[in-house]
């Protein structure tokens, strides 16, 4: 607050000294121009300002006019009326500072900003109590980047030596390099061979080194030459500094192992022999006898075993147990011998296997140990075929296969290995069992209701699902396979199932909750699941049942005493009127045979003026087993006939009828 009052006072007297000063040159001055220093007059409060610069982004040193725009309700200020300039950049060309008043003609002020150093520069512009900003960047003068080089060079080259035979991929590092390309390899005294170009970029051509003739331990140097725009008028050549150097090395082959290390008397083992400084042409010996090559790189070599007769000295004879490998280099004449490093083995044999049971949906890893195997191999595994994921001349790996039953019986069989390049195998009997896994019911759903949804989760749930409550089959309507493997299925409780019942003393019985089981059956396999005993608990529907008994009133009968005449005569008897016995009374009773309260709201009679009725006035809620007695009496007439009687309950579970007859006589 300090700060904006003292800034007012300082405005106010800046105004003042401009007021002085129009006031004292009125009579001689004129109108002064935007930004002017004539004139003056007091600023006004509350003006609305906006700056702007008629170049947000000038070079150092240079010059840009910054405008500040003055009104009070949307006109122009006074002429006259001063504008504070401050910058935080540079400085204002009338002042040599970094800030300048300058006034308004027309409500608008101008001030010239340059600056000698490079950045951004925020200008205020300030009048009485009101501010506005506006941002201008300085920037130094752009150097001139000089023109580029467009000469191709070779920086480098990646590897500098090769085979004699070629084929290294050889990668020049450079600059400038443009399609279409030509790679020379130049050997001096006129001798010169052309490279492939396989791939060219600007920084970076990839070639095929071509091959030359040398003998053991000689080499040859060869300066690699590019030409870039090859072919064409501005065909460019540029060579290597480091020569592409030829060697036919001198190697001396190391065996490290082999694998596998033993194979059958018959031979034809695949053996990997694994090292370094293996060179073709190459022999390989197993004893005396010389094994078939297959392949040849520095690192490996790969042979079939000779059969282990033709190893032996004399060429005959059987043989078994260890055996020398021996590698020969042929151009250089260098050789390795491994003592004992291939063992012939007798026949296949199969030692152990294990694990010998796995279900019939298969993925049981079994591990059979043993000699004389050798890859590729044929598996039968409980009698289903299997596949191999591992073979060793002792150890085999294999994954068993699904099977299909017909029944929930488990299923064994023989197991056996079969070397497919010479026939060898081994069996071994009723190895392995094939089990069916017994489903289990892991939960039901509760508070369930005669004809309402029954779910229930299973373990082991598999091809054609079948569920059995009380021993009645149940409708599968949906099933749901949850993350841990386990099936929820969904159904309905029939109708026809029969729940136990309660004798109630009124008469009738009432169904009552009862709890059942539930099994589960696979009908593909016949596989079963044990009960789950009494696991699912069934009521009975929420409703009332109104029971009667007896069914309806037997006709009623009354008698009719007729009269008796007086006599006449001494002495006289006086006559009796006619009269009339009521009948024996009966009882109808109402009994709720339900599962929910039953409500008797009214009674209505219709024609019972000559019936005598007992009942307990509605309403009457009855729970399960609750009587509702109607007692009737017929009261009879003196006139012989028959009246007819009409009681009708209404209640919650329907309207209930009786009707009653009677008879006087």
């Amino acid at each position: 607050m300090t700060k904006i009052r003292q800034r007012k006072y300082l405005l106010a007297i800046v105004a003042l000294v401009l007021v002085f000063a129009g006031c004292k040159g009125e009579s001689t001055s004129t109108p002064t121009s935007p930004g002017g220093q004539g004139g003056g007059v007091t600023p006004p409060t509350n003006a609305s300002v906006s700056v702007s610069a008629s170049n947000a982004n000038p070079l150092v040193n240079s010059t840009t006019v910054v405008t500040a725009t003055v009104t009070q309700n949307n006109q122009p200020v006074a002429n006259g009326t001063a504008v504070q300039f401050a910058t935080s950049l540079g400085t204002f060309i009338d002042s040599n500072a970094n800030s300048s008043i300058r006034t308004t003609a027309n409500g608008v002020a101008t001030v010239t900003l340059t600056s000698t150093t490079a950045g951004a520069a925020t200008i205020t512009a300030t009048v009485n109590n009101v501010s506005a900003k506006t941002t201008v960047t300085f920037s130094t003068q752009p150097v001139k980047p000089p023109p580029p080089n467009t000469n191709p060079t070779i920086t480098s080259i990646s590897p500098v030596t090769g085979k004699p035979a070629g084929g290294d991929i050889v990668t020049i590092t450079g600059t400038n390099f443009v399609s279409p390309v030509r790679a020379i390899f130049d050997f001096g005294n006129g001798v010169t061979k052309e490279a492939q170009v396989i791939s060219v970029s600007a920084t970076q051509i990839q070639v095929i080194s071509p091959p030359v003739d040398l003998g053991t331990g000689q080499t040859a140097p060869a300066t690699i030459t590019i030409f870039v725009n090859a072919g064409t008028a501005t065909e460019q050549k540029v060579s290597a500094g480091t020569p592409f150097t030829y060697q036919a090395a001198v190697l001396t082959p190391k065996i490290t192992t082999l694998s596998p290390t033993s194979g059958p008397i018959d031979g034809g083992t695949r053996v990997t022999i694994f090292g370094e400084g293996f060179q073709q042409p190459a022999q390989v010996f197993f004893g005396s006898q010389e094994a078939q090559v297959i392949n040849i790189t520095f690192s490996q070599i790969i042979v079939m075993s000779p059969t282990a007769r033709d190893t032996a000295a004399n060429g005959s004879g059987a043989v078994t147990g260890p055996v020398d490998v021996k590698i020969i280099n042929v151009n250089s004449a260098t050789s390795v011998v491994a003592t004992g490093a291939f063992r012939y083995t007798p026949k296949m044999q199969i030692t152990s296997m294990g694990p010998t049971i796995g279900p019939i949906t298969g993925g049981t890893r079994v591990t059979f140990d043993g000699i004389g195997f050798t890859d590729p191999v044929a598996i039968v595994i409980g009698g289903m075929a299997a596949q191999p994921i591992k073979v060793t001349g002792t150890q085999i790996i294999a994954i068993t296969s699904p099977i299909s039953v017909v029944n929930c019986g488990d299923h064994k069989g023989d197991s056996s290995i079969t070397n497919v390049d010479n026939g060898d195998s081994a069996v071994l009997t009723n190895s392995f069992n094939y089990f069916v896994p017994k489903p289990v019911i892991l939960s039901v759903s509760q508070n369930n209701v005669l004809g309402g949804p029954l779910t229930a989760t299973v373990l082991g749930a598999s091809g054609i699902p079948r569920l059995a409550l009380g021993g009645i089959g149940l409708s599968i309507t949906g099933a749901t396979v949850n993350a841990d493997g386990t099936v929820t299925f969904s159904t309905t409780i029939p109708t026809t199932l029969k729940l136990d019942t309660q004798v109630c003393s009124g008469g009738g019985t009432a169904p009552i909750p009862t709890a059942f089981d539930l099994v589960y059956t696979d009908a593909a396999t016949g596989c079963a699941s044990d009960p789950l005993t009494k696991g699912v608990t069934v009521t009975p529907p929420a409703t009332p049942v109104l029971f009667q008994t007896p069914s309806t009133f037997t006709p009623f009968s009354a008698t009719i005493t007729p009269a008796v005449a007086p006599t006449v005569g001494p002495p006289p008897t006086p006559g009796t009127p006619a009269s009339v016995t009521p009948s024996a009374p009966q009882t109808v009773t109402v009994v709720n045979t339900g599962a929910a309260p039953l409500t008797i709201s009214s009674v209505t009679t219709a024609g019972c003026s000559n019936f005598n009725l007992g009942y307990t006035l509605p309403p009457v809620s009855l729970n399960t087993c609750d009587i509702f007695p109607i007692i009737a009496v017929y009261k009879g007439t003196t006139t012989p006939g028959t009246d007819s009687c009409t009681v009708t309950l209404n209640t919650n579970a329907g309207v209930k009828t009786l009707s009653l007859l009677g008879t006087s006589q």
